[in-house]
């Protein structure tokens, strides 16, 4: 037998406090906590009942803990209060709980095992994804090589796949290699970007429609969701998708189910989605541009391709395979780069990535009047180009960040924004309008009642602010 005594019980104290004193202990918590861990340390049946408690007045709480066969006649009524009708019942949860304990042995023993070969298992998964990607993705970066990792291990499921980076990052190249990686690859990998279309046309593109749906649907259309069915559906630009289109999709791809437009019957569909932005969609959920419920949906597995200027160990080789590329297309003999054009090379930014890279290339392939691009046959802002440039264009982004996400935790509040900032107003809406913010920054006010009604404000109301801050945040 056990008698224990305890304090501060909040059990006891949130009980006084709501409700008063009460004529029979309340400390159910404490006691099934006791009875739980003591019955599992020791592998019996045992109980803990509450004898004194601070709800009914005592001075502290007291419990007492016994094996079954020491509580006697009292034995029914506990095991009655703990939730068991009989012994029958007591017998069965011990069974299960030998039952899980068993299966947690072997699920460690698994684990242990996956452990000690993760080294035999990362050189499989290596040489799988270098055979994938073969001559067409230049990886000179550990980063960037754990992103296609990923790629490749998450092509056999059947998860939905979000893949984020900025433009040019090489988005497309890691959603087909989820396809042709997946046990999908025989079937049609269907493409759709949201961003070109307005949204009765997309939802058109999406779920079909019927003959006479609208002016124009001249016979039935099948969307993109059947031709995708059983295969995969890549959602590129998902960012820019409407707001009211979006529970639309967030509904068929929960439900495997679409309606074309004009028409009341459902059409089962079993496609595999896939989605890539360069789009902030935190800070679009932040701002009510994108939906909070279809962004978990879509992100079962997030891939973040990094940008072109942190893996610039990449530059040199892409270069010599864009200028093989690009001199037998203009069937021009251009055999390298100046080591001075490279180092410019090397030294830009490149906020459009790989595409922006191959751009530059070919456009020196074609002014170029040598057999090697020199730096006068770069694009001006890359000729030109410092890594002071750089680091500029490094914090400035990193400066947008911190603006968007004070801007959202103020719900848009522009004065609350530039005291959490320590800057003034007009600094805040210079920044703003740099960076592309306006719209995020739109003032919303929780107390109407003590907000003042935008038409009534005036120049002469609004109190001076003086400004106290650098220029800029960083």
């Amino acid at each position: 037998m056990v008698e224990a005594r305890f304090y501060n019980s909040v059990e006891a104290e949130q009980h006084l406090f709501l409700s008063g004193t009460n004529t029979t202990p309340v400390c159910w918590y404490a006691i099934g906590f006791a009875s739980g861990y003591c019955a599992a340390e020791r592998g019996m049946e045992i109980y803990f009942k509450e004898v004194e408690c601070v709800a009914c007045g005592h001075s502290s709480c007291s419990v007492i803990g016994r094996d079954a066969q020491s509580w006697g006649t009292e034995l029914a009524q506990l095991r009655e209060e703990y939730g068991f009708s009989s012994f029958a019942d007591v017998e069965a949860y011990w069974a299960e709980r030998r039952r899980v304990a068993s299966a947690l042995i072997k699920h460690r023993g698994r684990l242990f095992s996956s452990v000690t070969h993760d080294a035999t298992a990362d050189l499989a998964i290596r040489k799988r994804t270098m055979n994938a990607i073969g001559n067409h993705f230049i990886v000179r970066e550990p980063a960037m090589m754990e992103v296609l990792d990923q790629a490749v291990c998450v092509a056999r499921l059947n998860s939905p796949v979000l893949v984020q980076g900025e433009t040019g990052t090489g988005k497309e190249f890691v959603v087909n290699l989820i396809h042709q990686q997946s046990a999908r690859a025989d079937r049609e990998l269907v493409s759709v970007n949201c961003a070109a279309f307005t949204e009765s046309l997309l939802e058109s593109e999406l779920f079909g429609h019927t003959r006479g749906a609208f002016t124009g649907a001249i016979s039935d259309k099948p969307g993109l969701f059947e031709l995708a069915d059983d295969g995969t559906l890549f959602l590129d630009e998902v960012g820019e998708m409407p707001l009211g289109l979006q529970a639309k999709l967030l509904r068929a791809i929960e439900n495997g189910e679409i309606r074309r437009v004009g028409s009341n019957k459902t059409i089962k569909v079993n496609p595999r989605f896939l989605a890539a932005t360069n789009r902030d969609l935190q800070a679009m959920i932040a701002a009510g541009k994108f939906r909070e419920d279809l962004y978990f949906r879509l992100n079962s597995f997030v891939i973040q391709l990094p940008p072109l200027r942190e893996r610039p160990n990449s530059i040199p080789p892409m270069v010599q395979q864009f200028l093989q590329e690009i001199t037998s297309k203009f069937e021009k003999r251009v055999l390298g780069v100046s080591p001075e054009a490279m180092a410019c090379l090397m030294a830009y930014v490149w906020p459009g990535n790989v595409r922006e890279l191959k751009h530059a290339i070919e456009r020196a392939v074609v002014v170029t009047s040598g057999h090697t691009i020199q730096v006068r046959d770069l694009p001006f802002e890359i000729r030109f180009c410092s890594p002071k440039k750089e680091e500029e264009f490094v914090l400035k982004r990193g400066e947008r960040q911190v603006i968007a996400k004070v801007l959202a935790e103020n719900h848009g509040d522009r004065t609350a924004t530039a005291r959490a900032l320590n800057i003034s107003i007009s600094t805040l809406w210079r920044k703003m309008k740099r960076y592309d913010l306006m719209d995020t920054g739109k003032p919303h006010y929780k107390d109407t009642a003590r907000a003042a009604p935008v038409e009534s404000w005036s120049l002469s109301k609004r109190p001076r602010t003086v400004e106290t801050a650098p220029e800029d945040l960083t």
